[in-house]
């Protein structure tokens, strides 16, 4: 029985490990976290952000990622691979004139893929109109490693489906830690969590 109750244990911390993790990128000294959605959870641009802006990392509070150099973008894309996910970027003009980061940081540096940001619209009641939300793209042709614009939960109809282009989002991190501060994973705090129970029902049938 012990040795079940410890398999199981262990399993679930293993499983739970598997969540993001903070990545750190030694030429800004910021961390990126990739979050992907599922079956079961989407959020759209605006959740996403506010998702973002509610997490903290050493010190530093969390917000939808922004690009600001062509190595910031090289790093989202092949080191964390970030295509298919939000970023921080918003148009608040709605005809593709006034881009911003979240951060208010200058709109300076830009990676769109040729034609982009064209405002496209599928024409269809089931999704919103007004492509004024920035995102990677997929690999392919000349989409590699550039930005695309879309709808605020990347929402298009195909064949009477309703699909999207996006797959997750980034969180970007500045922290503010003076040392580095490493975080006890989810799963370490379950484990004992788990070993502890485990101790206090044996005590108990004892």
């Amino acid at each position: 029985m012990i040795l079940k109750a410890f398999t199981a244990i262990l399993l679930t911390a293993t499983s739970l490990s598997s969540l993001a993790s903070p990545v750190f990128n030694a030429d800004n000294g910021h961390y990126y976290e990739l979050h992907t959605f599922t079956d079961d959870w989407r959020l759209d641009w605006v959740d996403a952000k506010n998702f973002a802006e509610s997490l903290t990392f050493l010190g530093g509070s969390g917000y939808l990622a922004t690009v600001t150099s062509q190595n910031e973008d090289d790093f989202l894309w092949n080191t964390l691979g970030a295509q298919g996910s939000f970023l921080g970027g918003i148009d608040t003009s709605g005809n593709e004139t006034n881009w911003q980061w979240v951060t208010g940081e200058a709109f300076s540096y830009t990676n769109w893929v040729t034609g982009e940001p064209n405002n496209w619209q599928d024409n269809s009641p089931l999704t919103p109109n007004n492509e004024d939300y920035l995102m990677y793209w997929w690999p392919g042709n000349n989409y590699t490693g550039h930005w695309n614009d879309t709808n605020v939960d990347s929402s298009f109809m195909d064949n009477n489906q309703l699909k999207y282009t996006t797959r997750g989002f980034v969180v970007e991190y500045t922290p503010t830690a003076t040392s580095p501060i490493v975080p006890i994973p989810h799963s370490i705090w379950l484990f004992a969590s788990g070993i502890l129970l485990m101790l206090k029902r044996q005590k108990n049938n004892a």
